[in-house]
């Protein structure tokens, strides 16, 4: 008699996920390797939604509570506030779970209002040992005294307080303070919408000594040193505030954050502070006010629509910033044509040691033609006159301008048509220019899109790495 075959879990696991919940449960009435597997492909993302699913999981888990614990990855919980024996039945769970769990992602959204229903779920959630990813959405009071409580280990934590609905973050939610229990373990970390500007005496002495990355969106600028203090050994930075949403900025606005980007700079020359990153991101007046000087492995940044008295600013910002730091990879995204000629202008003058240039470009089809052309022109000019391996660039040509800039911006009274745009922007005379100016440079890659529709493409040399590989692109 032949042996049967064996059976491979991962197609069988494939299968299941186009069966339904109850589907899965008939499966496992069948045998006791269904039975098993099953279990697992249940708990591999468990979604409690309401106080009727916390009931039928708990259920479910005491049905065979030492193996199917043990099977246990996600946990997501948006259910929000729930009546006290549901509340007692989910702190129970935990607390019996508890020494055997090991969680990849735990989410809490709105976890106040869960927390609220029993106090006495701070501490059961707070024993959990291991979870790879935590995630909170909305935290609150409850909430921040539940991470003081934590002391198992957790590799990465992301605080998103973009849907408290509070008009301004606690300030319990700067990251250094929220996380500081959990300092030794975690190895990455993102705050939106935190209070991260503020410090407080209990974040004097805490370091992370393990994290990478560090991902930051909040409303005003913040203190670099202070930042640089707590993670001295990061290689990845994301940082934006308000000046990253509204796409511009004033006179006044960049003399305030002029005085704030020289107090960061003299505090990290005093204390020293990040002089190595592998990735930078974020826009240049975000980055400009941060005030470091350092060697940048990879850098990406964003510049959004903006009235020309906005344009000048950012552009001498993006100056400044680009003498601050020393980088061999670029990517930028801009918006208007006028913004790409005036930002490789500013390179021109700043970074000839660049190996590669990766542009985003989206421009609007009533650009005037100059303002076009003149961007092509810097394009080839920068080219020619810097150390270029390579070049990837995507021309997105699409009526993007917000109505607030339209009245304003110096637009022409006639839009290009697609056919226009294909023969101004055509592909193959633009890689004939820029190799006439650099014929050393092999890697180039061109992409024109029409109104979302990309109709060519040029590649030329090697096959040049996306943004989208990049860290936190």
């Amino acid at each position: 008699m032949h042996p049967l075959p064996t059976l491979n879990y991962d197609i069988l696991h494939l299968l299941m996920s186009f069966s339904s919940k109850r589907e899965v449960c008939n499966m496992m009435a069948t045998c006791k390797t269904l039975h098993r597997e099953g279990a697992k492909f249940l708990l591999h993302d468990v979604i409690l939604q309401d106080e009727r699913d916390i009931r039928s999981f708990t259920q479910f888990i005491a049905a065979d509570p030492y193996r199917r614990i043990r099977y246990w990855r996600t946990l997501k919980l948006t259910c929000g506030s729930v009546n006290p024996d549901t509340a007692l039945l989910l702190r129970v769970l935990l607390e019996f779970a508890a020494p055997f769990l090991g969680l990849k992602y735990l989410r809490l959204h709105e976890p106040d209002n869960l927390l609220g229903s029993d106090l006495a779920l701070i501490q059961a959630f707070s024993r959990i040992p291991h979870i790879s990813m935590l995630r909170f959405s909305a935290p609150g009071a409850l909430l921040f005294d539940l991470l003081q409580r934590m002391s198992g280990c957790v590799h990465t934590a992301i605080l998103d307080c973009e849907r408290s609905g509070a008009v301004h973050p606690l300030e319990e939610s700067n990251p250094i303070l929220a996380l500081r229990a959990l300092r030794n373990t975690l190895v990455e970390i993102s705050g939106y919408g935190v209070k991260a500007n503020t410090t407080s005496d209990l974040c004097a002495g805490v370091v992370f000594p393990h994290v990478r990355k560090l991902r930051l969106e909040t409303s005003d600028a913040i203190d670099s040193a202070e930042y640089a203090r707590a993670f001295p050994n990061l290689a990845v930075l994301y940082f934006s505030c308000r000046y990253s949403i509204h796409g511009g900025i004033d006179e006044e606005e960049r003399a305030e954050l002029s005085v704030h980007r020289e107090r960061n700079r003299t505090l990290l020359r005093e204390r020293g502070g990040w002089s190595l990153l592998e990735s930078y991101n974020g826009s240049p007046i975000d980055l400009w006010a941060l005030g470091l000087d350092a060697t940048v492995e990879r850098l990406r940044l964003f510049m959004g629509p903006m009235h020309d008295g906005q344009q000048t600013i950012v552009s001498g910002v993006f100056e400044e910033l680009m003498r601050d730091i020393r980088v061999k990879h670029i990517h930028l995204d801009v918006w208007m044509s006028r913004a790409v000629h005036d930002t490789l202008t500013a390179l021109s003058r700043t970074c000839r040691e660049l190996h590669h240039l990766g542009l985003y470009v989206v421009f609007n089809p009533k650009e005037l033609l100059t303002d076009v052309t003149a961007m092509l022109d810097a394009l080839v000019e920068y080219a020619g006159c810097g150390s270029l391996q390579s070049l990837d660039v995507s021309l997105q040509c699409m009526d993007i301008i917000p109505l607030p800039l339209e009245d304003d911006a110096e637009m022409s009274p006639v839009t290009l048509s697609p056919g226009e745009c294909v023969r101004i922007l055509d592909l193959d005379t633009l890689a004939a220019r820029i190799h006439s100016r650099a014929p050393s440079l092999r890697n180039i890659s061109l992409d024109l899109w029409i109104q979302s529709e990309e109709v060519q493409t040029l590649r030329r040399g090697d096959e040049i790495p996306s943004p989208e590989q990049w860290e936190w692109a």
